[in-house]
């Protein structure tokens, strides 16, 4: 039955016009109801619950002042989190300018555009031009890696060139308290080799979203880095060295 009231809920909203400004979860939000992620929103579904408080406790528990919010999409994390005020500085990534505009919407209409910073670039493990292969159907699993590309033929139709840049020529920082949450649709370990220096100077926890095939060798990564697994949620994996 549940399934069948989602689905119901999800055929009406796409009988309104297709970008549309919704009220939810305390703040206002540009939507797109034919985009996966937006429609979970949009119908009230209940979407990485957990995973925002687990994030809301480490940031409490640990006095962490710095968001990482990589893999943006629309803002979801950044946006909901703003209201921690534990967090001095929050940093969003989102290579994909159909969804790093929407974003920049999105802070626009809950007056967070001096909140939170936004860059509409990819994290990598080099700075340069990346394709970058877009699902047109659900922005959110877009992916810099060709490999999904060539399994997914019908869903990753086109790409694009897009800015990439490495974490740690970004920020040199040492000694600062952080949340990383990742979501980069298997291109984890590259982001990751990109902030190797982060990851050594600072106390650090991490939510990276991870792929079967990405899971073991994020484990030993992370494990290499000196950070203890602190459990899973679903397809995202934590780790820390607090």
């Amino acid at each position: 039955m549940k399934k069948l009231h989602w689905s119901l809920l999800k055929r009406i909203y796409r009988l309104r016009s297709r970008f549309g400004v919704y009220s939810r979860l305390d703040r206002d939000w540009l939507l797109d109801n034919r985009n996966w992620i937006d429609k979970q929103l949009i119908i009230r579904r209940p979407y990485e619950v957990d995973q925002l408080a687990r994030c809301r406790q480490f940031i409490r528990d640990h006095k962490l002042q710095y968001f990482f919010d990589i893999g943006a999409n629309f803002g979801l994390y950044s946006m909901l989190l703003s209201d921690e005020k534990n967090l001095l500085h929050l940093h969003a990534f989102e290579p994909l300018p159909r969804n790093a505009h929407q974003f920049g919407a999105n802070l626009y209409l809950n007056g967070l555009d001096n909140r939170v910073t936004l860059h509409a670039c990819a994290l990598s493990d080099r700075s340069g031009q990346l394709d970058f292969f877009v699902d047109p159907n659900s922005t959110g699993v877009s992916t810099m890696l060709p490999a999904e590309m060539r399994s997914r033929q019908e869903a990753y139709k086109t790409s694009i060139q897009v800015e990439s840049r490495v974490f740690d020529e970004t920020f040199p920082l040492t000694g600062v308290r952080a949340l990383i949450k990742m979501d980069v649709e298997g291109a984890e370990l590259m982001a990751l080799a990109g902030m190797s220096r982060f990851l050594a100077n600072n106390l650090v926890v991490l939510q990276v979203e991870t792929t079967p095939q990405t899971l073991d060798q994020v484990d030993a990564f992370m494990g290499q880095a000196g950070y203890r697994a602190l459990g899973r949620l679903g397809a995202d994996a934590y780790y820390g060295n607090i």
